[in-house]
């Protein structure tokens, strides 16, 4: 019976979740909690209409804002402004898409590229490259199949596995499981551990549970960072959106397209 039940769980929960990844597409479309907070409503209340008609004027007003944000990705501040824009566009042959593209690049109520916000290229180089460079370090790390420890008396770190240990520094020749029937004072001076080291990485390494002990640490390790991958690798997607968005700023810029809205005289004409 505890089984069909933690099934039956189970199963509504993947049912759920392509729910659960909408509404979170359509917040971060719409950059709003109104939609899921309007579905409340009405599964909480039914098809009931608000009977105050500035509120369900103002309701709706809020739903259709929220619509126009879905369905094109531009963040207009309210309907006024979006019928602007959608004017604006349609007037200057510019599909929402591209100003949607630009993202904080585009000021939506003044109908122009924020030029002074463009963030260098120098810039964006140097953070690609340094999120490249740690992204790729991470991997490196990863594939190592050594775990460092630390040493309480001298906090020298050491990098070890099942059948063999090696300082960090100074990076000598690596102290095996097989090496510690050997002289102490040879294998010290051939590693760089001194003699209650070396005493120590014998006694881990012929310890009956030290291959289980470092296989528990090399995936908590490698858990740690593939977590750490992942974030470098979402923060250098995020420069490259910027990039992407700047470009088509840009390109929308070069056109030198006037803000004033269609049948409206520009303050600058005489």
């Amino acid at each position: 019976m505890e089984l069909a039940s933690i099934t039956q769980f189970a199963g509504v929960l993947v049912a759920l979740v392509p729910l659960v990844l909408g509404f979170v597409v359509v917040i971060w479309r719409t950059v709003s909690l109104h939609t899921l907070l309007r579905r409340l409503w009405l599964l909480v209340h039914g098809s009931d209409e608000i009977s105050d008609p500035k509120i369900r004027s103002y309701v709706d007003e809020q739903t259709n804002l929220m619509s126009f944000r879905m369905f094109s990705g531009v963040q207009a501040a309210s309907l006024e402004e979006a019928h602007q824009l959608i004017d604006w566009a349609q007037h200057h042959r510019v599909d929402l898409r591209q100003i949607a593209a630009c993202g904080r690049y585009f000021d939506t109520g003044l109908r122009q590229v924020r030029k002074h916000t463009f963030p260098s290229s120098s810039y964006l180089f140097a953070k690609i490259s340094f999120f490249t460079l740690l992204l790729m370090g991470l991997v490196v790390l990863m594939a190592i199949p050594q775990v460092p420890f630390t040493f309480k008396d001298s906090g020298r770190t050491f990098l070890a596995n099942e059948s063999l240990a090696k300082p960090l520094s100074p990076l000598l020749q690596p102290l095996k499981k097989s090496d510690c029937d050997q002289s102490w004072d040879a294998l010290a001076e051939r590693t760089s551990f001194t003699l209650d080291e070396v005493k120590i990485v014998c006694d881990l390494l012929s310890a009956k549970n030290w291959s289980q002990h470092v296989e528990s640490e090399l995936k908590k390790q490698r858990w740690v960072l593939f977590v750490y991958a992942l974030v470098s690798l979402a923060l250098l997607c995020h420069v490259f959106f910027v990039v992407y968005a700047v470009g088509r700023a840009k390109d929308l810029s070069a056109r030198g397209l006037s803000p004033v809205l269609p049948g409206q005289q520009s303050p600058f004409d005489f």
